[in-house]
This record gives structure tokens, sequence and C-alpha cells, in this order.
């Protein structure tokens, strides 16, 4: 980090130019991507009176040259988020059919074995597919989102 960074100047600063948002990558295509640094986060729906703990896993996507130029930068990352299944004591359920979103990542990484760790995911190299989803607030923006992950 930059040691010149002034958070109190930041807050002050005028934009230059709008903000805009970049096109979106082109989805159902499988693109190479490198799984970042994995985190935890709690969660909980009032509406349900549930809670628990979710991983959110961020993908630095290497998009081809075509994509590339129509969006306007080399590579995105986008986070995919998959719920956590735990056990009263709060460990991982390891019951069959638990953990399935986790378990696309270990499958894709070759990792879902004894011994392994969510951080042993960072750096691992995968496939995934982009789909697109439509903002629900009426403003006709387009989300993009995980939909697939395999191995590379």
């Amino acid at each position: 980090m930059d040691s010149s960074f002034n958070p109190e100047q930041f807050l002050g600063a005028a934009l230059t130019a709008p903000l805009t948002k970049r096109p979106p990558a082109d989805a159902g295509i499988p693109y190479s991507a490198v799984i970042q640094v994995p985190k935890i986060r709690p969660w909980a729906s009032e509406a349900k009176g549930t809670s628990g703990f979710a991983a959110d896993i961020p993908l630095e996507i290497t998009l081809p040259d075509a994509v590339a130029s129509k969006v306007g930068q080399p590579k995105i990352t986008l986070s995919d988020s998959v719920f956590l299944d735990t056990t009263p004591s709060g460990g991982l359920d390891m019951s069959p059919g638990k953990n399935r979103g986790l378990r696309r990542y270990y499958d894709a990484t070759g990792l879902n074995k004894p011994g392994t760790t969510m951080g042993h995911l960072a750096g691992q190299l995968v496939k995934c597919v982009v789909k697109h989803e439509v903002a629900k607030d009426g403003s006709g923006d387009i989300y993009e989102r995980i939909d697939q992950i395999a191995k590379a």
C-alpha cells in the first residue's frame, strides 16, 4: 500500500469524469481463472430466522483477446459465494451431500482429499463459465456471476 494515501484528502477529492460501468464479459463460454484467497463471512436472514457462514471465493479471470477488447481490460475478478454447512460444534459438515458448492472447487482443483484446507485453493487454476443476471431494481444493469467451475 502506498504510504502517501490520505483518507481525508481522498474523501474531499472531486470526480474528474463520471464513473461508468464496463461492458460485461460474454456469458456461457469457459474462461481460465486463478482462485484468489477465499474469505469466510457470517450471514443472517431475519425473515427466515436463520444464519450461518459463507465462503466468498474470488476468481481472477483471464479474458480472450476478443472479449478483453470489448470489456476494455485483460482480466476481471468475480467473487463466487458458497454457503457452508457446519456441524453443531462449528466444524465443516463432512456428511454426504453437504457443502456442494465448496466441493465443486475442491473437485476442480484436485484437492478434494483429507488434509486440504480452503487456503490451499488460492493460486489454483480452474475453468469457469460466467452467467448474466439482470438487476432486480429495474435499472436493467447486468451482473456477471460464476455459473460453473471445472478442472483447467
